[in-house]
């Protein structure tokens, strides 16, 4: 008998562990109906993918599905300080440091990855109960659908059912800042450079998009978001060229502007028998790395590749089993989340010396070259 699995949340690392979890009969359970096929338009939402999450996609089968014309490779990061300070570095030779792709042409590459007889995928299906233990898992659907398996897996995001459910403690913190995000027509090339302004309004990053376009993720506090949502395009376009320091001359905006909330999620122990977290469910982190979706997919292959290596003696649900997941996934989380809270608390900071404290430091690290390879290699898993 093949061994069970459900994955609660059917988003991209939902799926992702869904279709990695080879030898398993998985039901997925999605809670929203569906998504409409992408079209020509831009997606609002677009992910920096890293060379680890591509390879998993790529085993998975999920990144041929995705159109090449539709995905912009990142070759170098420019990132500059509030005083004139700067870093920049590059992948090591002809590589790319991550790739920037749609969220919605992600999600139907992985709907694909996914199609297979052992994944059933329910959609529209809100959860109404859910228990587990080491042998066993169960989950009732509002639907009257009864699903029974060996694990539950949350993918359920930041307000996880899952994890209230068997009462998983999580440690939240509201940041006073929201995401505004936008996509620009450049009159001058990216040349496939990834620049972020660390700035007294916010942290700025510009992402290349295929052609001469550009999406900006600008994580400002509250009230400088709600102004920058609100602008008409032009003042908009031009209040972004500027902060960017005119760097690639007049933007055009083409798409509509976003806004979203953000916040830090940190849990100590993302398993419980029968029960583990993956994905935002089990941390959320500042976009400022641009990481977070990453992490996510990095959990699922941890999880897919801990459950295929149990012992015969190990059922999937077992505590210890799953504390091999837990520990594997402990380091990456903890550092991306120091690192990127760090970041911006310190560039938040308005306090007689900090500034010059922050810049001469990303000067410092400009100049080390070694410090510069172990930053790439880190973004680069």
């Amino acid at each position: 008998m093949s061994a069970r699995l459900i994955v609660v949340g059917g988003g991209p690392v939902g799926l992702a562990l869904a279709a990695a979890c080879e030898g398993f009969e998985v039901d997925v359970v999605e809670a929203s109906a569906g998504r409409p096929a992408p079209t020509e338009a831009l997606d609002i939402r677009v992910f920096a993918l890293s060379p680890g999450t591509r390879t998993l996609l790529r085993e998975l089968g999920a990144w041929d599905e995705i159109e090449p014309a539709r995905v912009a490779p990142v070759k170098r990061m420019a990132v500059y300080g509030d005083q004139g300070s700067s870093l920049s570095f590059a992948a090591p030779g002809s590589e790319s440091l991550a790739w920037i792709v749609e969220g919605n042409r992600m999600m139907a590459a992985l709907e694909a990855a996914a199609s297979s007889p052992a994944i059933r995928i329910h959609r529209g299906a809100a959860v109404r109960h859910l228990s587990a233990a080491a042998d066993h898992a169960r989950v009732e659907l509002e639907t009257g659908i009864t699903l029974e398996a060996d694990l539950i897996a949350g993918a359920d995001g930041p307000d996880s059912r899952v994890r209230t459910t068997f009462g998983i403690e999580a440690q939240e913190e509201k940041y006073d800042e929201s995401a505004v995000v936008a996509h620009f027509d450049c009159e001058k090339p990216h040349e496939s450079i990834a620049r972020q302004w660390f700035r007294a309004d916010g942290v700025l990053a510009w992402l290349p998009l295929p052609g001469r376009r550009i999406s900006i993720v600008w994580s400002a506090p509250q009230p400088i978001a709600e102004e920058l949502a609100a602008l008409p395009a032009a003042a908009l376009e031009r209040r972004v060229a500027e902060a960017g320091a005119g760097a690639l001359g007049r933007l055009a905006l083409i798409s509509s502007v976003a806004k979203f909330p953000l916040r830090l999620i940190r849990v100590a122990d993302p398993v419980r028998p029968g029960v583990a977290l993956v994905g935002d469910a089990a941390h959320a982190v500042h976009p400022l790395a641009g990481q977070g979706v990453n992490l996510g997919f990095q959990d699922a292959r941890a999880l897919a590749a801990t459950l295929a290596a149990r012992s015969p003696l190990e059922r999937p649900g077992d505590l210890r089993l799953l504390r091999r997941y837990a520990r594997a996934r402990r380091e990456d989380v903890s550092a991306m989340q120091l690192v990127t809270d760090g970041l911006d608390q310190l560039f938040a900071a308005r306090a007689p010396g900090i500034a010059f404290l922050r810049n001469f430091g990303l000067r410092l690290v400009d100049r080390q070259d070694w410090v510069k390879r172990t930053l790439t290699a880190r973004a680069m898993r």
